[in-house]
């Protein structure tokens, strides 16, 4: 018998009894352990109701302190105690709340630890906020170095690295700063830890059902509603299950979205890795393997799409996963891999099942009073609302009026809906809510922070100084774009997306301006002062602002898919390079009369003896061996009409750039620039 299994028909928690048995001598390693009829013996005895009610208490008592003593007490209000530290590291004493750091007001206080942060590819204004300086100071530091970069430009990573280095930023890894950024600590007047809903990220490559298994958990059809069939944005639900309570994340699966997995791993309790059955493990798994594992998030394997292939399919997908140090439960490891059929549903409650037994043992508790702490995972403008954030909570009780610090922005809540767009008055952890009330918009992965109301000023001042203009700066020979979104996050995947692309070309991008929200006026007015086309993911375009690109002729492109605007920006780089030319002979002609016309020229009527002239043509002229000159047709006719060639065996005019004495047998070679094959 497995000791989930036991654990159900005792109706005691599978860790307890993982407990007695270890101390016991008994090996097992997890709940999907299999026990013999001996051990289940001797856990029923321990546990059994004939012992009688004070016996069994006695019992229970004893063997808390018993785990007491053995770890410390175990609180993790944003994650697992196991992605905090490593046990063997963790302090002897009680853990009750999780660190976040305070918001940065006027006058900070000099801190006394040295910033970190991870050297990777960052947009001006993103690396200012991550070093704590004003966007001005980053950006005169890089002029001063000769490299010319508004706000809104994508910095290369050994840039980013000599900046860091100049203002003393300590280089970090990624998984150290999210520990530290998420590291518990008692926190005064932040109230009793109790339980809260687990946070389950699921993950997996593009078109493997990550969606489609949400849809038949919550009975929904969010799947059939997204552009190109993929997901784009980042999701957070609340699902009431047969197994209790859960709060699922629903992330993209294609390449451009990296960043959003990454933050629905950085708040995840469990990792549900959805692997297709007939695809296997493709790049996208890979990736979110190693942030997984990276981040210490326990893993469910999904191994959807069982009811396309051949049960044999299931041992392929195990062995794939053991090649990346996932081993199955059933071969030894710790990995639970569940065959299932998003589509009809089989194997769902299974899979949920294990999900909850997981949760169980990571025993999540958090602080359900006090100001609130919260995570900004998406924004976005709403119509009727103004700027709005999905947030999830992650201590304390978010309440509406009260006032808060997000990053560079700072409100006070007006609204917050649910999942199920049910207006509350008030959200605990764990809990995905839309909240609005924002002075401008969040950016995703900020840090949302409830404050007194006296500190609100003090914080506007902060980010006055801070504040920039828009950058219209660009650089000659490159492609120059206004790009608008409707999120943070496909604001954020797409710039990434088109730095990629610009690295990889010849030809650069500017993006002159970047911004949340439907195209408008301003943004065509911005577009045609600079030479800038626009384009727009998932946006639409005002009326107004349609009618004045049109006057102005600025060049607007909408997409519902990004992977369509990726190709034709590629495409559109690779037409911008520059071909190398090459000068071909197309035609052969001789001169058999002279017309010195006034207000046209001195014509040359000659005979095309052989191939054709261009009208795009440069000609060569001979009078026996002695090259007589050389330049561009500005003029070519044919029974006095302008043409655009003149094949052999015709009569033609032309006026040559640079020649007027012709006289007649002259020699004329005509050559057209061509790339170069």
């Amino acid at each position: 018998m497995r000791i989930y299994e036991l654990s159900k028909e005792l109706e005691i928690p599978s860790k307890k009894l993982i407990e007695v048995l270890q101390k016991e001598g008994v090996s097992v390693k997890s709940h999907m352990s299999a026990i013999d009829e001996k051990s289940v013996a001797l856990l029923r005895k321990k546990f059994t109701v004939s012992a009688g009610p004070r016996q069994k208490d006695d019992d229970s008592t004893k063997l808390s302190k018993d785990a007491m003593q053995k770890e410390p007490v175990k609180s993790s209000p944003s994650r697992s105690k196991s992605r905090l530290s490593d046990k063997s590291k963790v302090s002897s004493e009680p853990i009750s709340h999780k660190q976040i750091p305070e918001p940065v007001l006027a006058e900070p206080i000099e801190q006394e630890e040295q910033l970190e942060m991870v050297i990777e590819p960052l947009m001006v204004s993103e690396a200012a906020k991550r070093m704590g300086k004003a966007v001005n100071d980053v950006i005169l530091t890089l002029l001063k170095w000769k490299i010319v970069a508004p706000k809104n430009q994508q910095l290369a990573q050994e840039v980013v690295a000599r900046l860091a280095e100049h203002y003393g930023i300590k280089r970090a890894t990624a998984e150290a700063v999210v520990k530290k950024e998420f590291e518990p600590l008692e926190k005064e007047g932040a109230g009793e830890l109790r339980d809260r809903l687990p946070v389950v990220v699921v993950l997996g490559h593009v078109d493997h059902g990550k969606t489609t298994l949400l849809d038949f958990v919550r009975k929904t059809r969010v799947v059939a509603k997204e552009k190109g069939g993929i997901t784009q944005h980042l999701g957070a639900y609340q699902a009431n299950t047969k197994q209790g309570n859960l709060v699922f994340l629903d992330t993209p699966g294609h390449e451009a979205f990296p960043k959003m997995r990454q933050r629905g791993i950085k708040v995840a309790d469990i990792g549900v890795l959805v692997v297709a059955a007939d695809d296997g493990i493709m790049p996208q798994t890979i990736e979110a393997i190693e942030h997984l594992k990276k981040m210490n998030v326990p893993i469910v394997v999904a191994i959807n799409k069982m009811d396309k292939v051949d049960p044999v399919r299931i041992e392929v997908i195990k062995r794939q996963l053991a090649e990346h140090d996932l081993l199955p439960e059933d071969w030894g490891g710790q990995v639970v891999c569940i065959p299932i059929s998003a589509l009809d549903g089989t194997g769902v409650d299974q899979l949920l099942e294990m999900v909850s037994l997981q949760a169980q043992l990571l025993e999540l508790k958090a602080a359900h009073q006090g100001l609130a702490h919260c995570y900004v995972l998406e924004s976005k403008l709403e119509r009727g609302r103004g700027a709005v954030a999905t947030l999830i909570c992650q201590h304390g009780m978010l309440k509406l009026g009260d006032y808060f610090v997000s990053g560079n922005t700072t409100g006070r809540v007006s609204s917050i809906k649910d999942s199920s767009g049910k207006m509350l008055q008030e959200v605990g952890p764990s809990i995905p809510v839309s909240v609005a009330g924002f002075k401008d918009l969040a950016a995703s992965g900020d840090l949302f922070t409830v404050i007194p109301k006296a500190d609100i000023r003090r914080a506007l001042q902060q980010q006055a100084q801070n504040a920039v203009s828009v950058s219209r700066g660009s650089q000659e020979g490159n492609i120059n774009l206004l790009v608008k979104v409707d999120t943070n996050s496909s604001k954020e995947a797409l710039l990434d997306a088109i730095y990629k692309l610009s690295k990889k070309s010849d030809v650069g991008v500017n993006i002159i301006h970047s911004a949340v929200g439907d195209i408008n006026e301003s943004d065509v007015e911005l577009a045609f002062s600079t030479g800038t086309s626009i384009i727009g993911l998932h946006v639409k375009l005002e009326s107004n602002a349609s009618s004045l690109a049109q006057r102005r002729g600025v060049s607007i492109e909408l997409y519902d898919v990004i992977y369509k605007l990726l190709e034709n920006l590629h495409d559109r780089l690779e037409g911008a390079k520059e071909v190398e030319m090459e000068r071909t002979k197309i035609g052969e002609a001789v001169v058999r009369a002279v017309f010195d016309i006034k207000g046209v020229g001195v014509i040359a009527g000659s005979y095309v003896q052989d191939g054709r002239f261009s009208r795009q043509g440069y000609v060569i002229a001979w009078r026996g061996k002695e090259k007589i000159g050389e330049g561009k047709i500005t003029s070519l006719q044919r029974d006095k009409k302008t043409v655009k060639e003149v094949h052999s065996g015709y009569e033609c005019g032309f006026v040559v750039e640079g020649i007027t004495e012709w006289q007649v047998d002259d020699r004329v070679e005509c050559f057209i620039d061509a790339p170069k094959k």
